[in-house]
């Protein structure tokens, strides 16, 4: 995260719970060309006097291990405020900790958030490994009084908070299915955990990363291929993406429902279990989708090829966790 200070601005300028309530237009195409020494400041949208005023670009002169932080504008509590640019240190990192790609282009929709209240296990590794393993469980919602059960088992001294519990796998276990038991509902459905000594965990990790990596890469080359050159070409391409989405919305929603239903029993698909993780594997889908759209449009390679991989893992965890939610539904005689 980065701050952003404070300054003394216009007083008739948007100021807080007076700034507009629409995003700003699409930027204004801009051909600076290249001047030595200088960096060029990509033109903006101001808002003055009750409508968006266009200022346009304009050179500056380089400053010695410092870059440039475009300004942008940011949706907050209904309305858009304006963070100026300004000159940073070229060796902070351009993305947040948490991976945020950043302001989002004014005409994508503002991020839907879906409510997650019960607790929701998303992933847990390893699979598998020896005795004395230590396994990290993730998910949303963990209560303090969370406990984890393997091999119908109960486990002591598992570390819980809210979005991660962290056990060792039992001496003496034996391969079984690990489960938790949660604010005072059924058991939640975890996944199997195999009982192998020769298996090697990080090795395995390294592996499947390696993997998706290469594979990343390969498709961010062949997305890149097809992306227009000139940013504003772009741009135009993802509006006209966003109005098909929007357009074809309902249809979307029936073809994936009966995808769904044709993969899935439907007392499975009703599940409370299920249906979080239907609504946790939607949430990240459109999180990636946008990064992916963000990516796209300033044509950054290597959030693209971390987007990629993010999509990797996102499609293989919720196959994986489907899989282990239909074993468990099935084992409790398949109703809900």
């Amino acid at each position: 995260w980065s701050r952003v200070d404070g300054d003394w601005e216009d007083s008739n300028g948007p100021g807080p719970g007076n700034g507009p309530t629409s995003a700003p237009p699409p930027p204004r195409p801009e051909t600076p060309g290249a001047k030595a020494g200088f960096v060029w400041v990509e033109g903006q949208w101001d808002w003055k006097d009750n409508k968006w005023d266009w200022v346009a670009g304009h050179w500056e002169r380089e400053r010695a291990g410092k870059r440039w932080r475009q300004s942008r504008w940011e949706q907050r509590d209904g309305r858009w405020s304006r963070v100026d640019g300004d000159w940073e240190d070229a060796n902070a990192p351009s993305l947040p900790p948490n991976g945020n790609p950043g302001p989002i282009p004014p005409h994508l929709p503002p991020r839907h958030e879906w409510k997650l209240e019960r607790p929701v296990v998303s992933s847990y590794w390893p699979i598998k490994g020896k005795t004395g393993t230590k396994v990290v469980i993730r998910g949303k919602n963990f209560p303090k009084d969370a406990s984890v059960v393997f091999a119908g088992q109960p486990v002591n001294g598992a570390k819980v908070n809210a979005n991660q519990i962290v056990f060792v796998i039992p001496a003496n276990a034996t391969t079984g299915a690990i489960s938790l038991r949660a604010g005072g509902r059924r058991e939640l459905a975890v996944g199997n955990f195999e009982v192998a000594a020769a298996f090697d965990p990080i090795a395995e990790q390294k592996r499947l990363e390696e993997e998706r990596q290469k594979a990343a890469q390969a498709a961010w080359e062949a997305r890149q291929a097809k992306l227009a050159k000139d940013r504003a070409a772009r741009e135009a391409a993802m509006r006209q993406r966003e109005q098909e989405r929007e357009a074809t919305r309902d249809q979307r929603r029936a073809q994936r429902i009966a995808e769904l239903a044709a993969k899935w029993q439907r007392a499975f698909l009703a599940d409370e279990d299920t249906q979080d993780e239907l609504t946790l594997h939607a949430q990240r889908i459109a999180d990636i989708e946008r990064m992916r759209e963000i990516a796209d449009l300033t044509a950054n390679a290597k959030l693209a090829v971390r987007i990629e991989v993010a999509l990797s893992r996102e499609t293989m965890r919720h196959d994986q966790r489907m899989v282990a939610l239909e074993s468990s539904f099935k084992a409790r005689g398949g109703t809900p």
